[in-house]
């Protein structure tokens, strides 16, 4: 379904993704799998950008993204059209989480990088949101982690494109970020179903790497 549908920026279609990212690991072994999703309302249509990040967590120098992108008739519903985000990033991270699994394992899990998962699910549910960038890695790295923070998660981790802060409500008793309520209702289904689960601002295959190839 997902076998070739992906593209590298510039055009390419890759005809297979799995021997594709394959390809990347024995190269990099140490690299990180991220899928990340966004969409855009237009005019008669939304349009789904989905995109897969390799990542060194090690080197840091920038990540490799491939993607694609759908369109389909509008959808007016705000939560249905976010539920298709969370969808995409459910099946496509089952999918090269199933196919990858005889030749990929995980190398990024070392202690601080398990302390940073933490530190981030933590910040979603309100703790630490008074700790300013300069002083997080201090936080970190003071954290205790538990047996359930060292269980291993899936191959791939998933960003999404929601607020896990409600924000100010407006006179209609509406929230003023949008995607709180999605991220209330699909971010702990996707770390239900094992996948560790970023949202923003962590979410930078969804938050800039999809969002931007909705822009063009």
């Amino acid at each position: 379904m997902y076998k070739n549908r992906f593209k590298r920026f510039g055009g390419d279609y890759i005809p297979d993704i799995i021997e594709y990212i394959k390809d990347y690991i024995n190269n990099d072994p140490t690299a990180t799998i991220t899928v990340g999703c966004d969409s855009i309302q237009k005019r008669r249509k939304t349009t789904y950008a989905v995109t897969i990040m390799l990542y060194n967590t090690d080197i840091k120098n920038g990540a490799h993204v491939v993607f694609f992108r759908e369109s389909c008739a509008k959808i007016r519903d705000n939560q249905e059209r976010l539920f298709k985000e969370a969808q995409y990033l459910h099946d496509i991270g089952t999918y090269l989480d199933k196919e990858l699994s005889e030749c990929y394992e995980r190398k990024d899990l070392t202690e601080i990088e398990m302390k940073r998962y933490k530190f981030h699910l933590l910040r979603c549910a309100g703790e630490y949101s008074h700790v300013p960038g300069h002083q997080e890695e201090g936080v970190m790295r003071n954290l205790i982690l538990s047996p359930e923070d060292r269980l291993i998660p899936r191959l791939v981790d998933l960003h999404v494109d929601f607020n896990p802060v409600e924000g100010s409500i407006n006179e209609k008793g509406i929230s003023k970020n949008r995607s709180h309520p999605a991220y209330k209702a699909y971010a702990p289904w996707l770390r239900g179903m094992g996948f560790r689960t970023w949202a923003k601002p962590a979410a930078h295959a969804a938050t800039s790497a999809a969002d931007l190839l909705l822009k063009d």
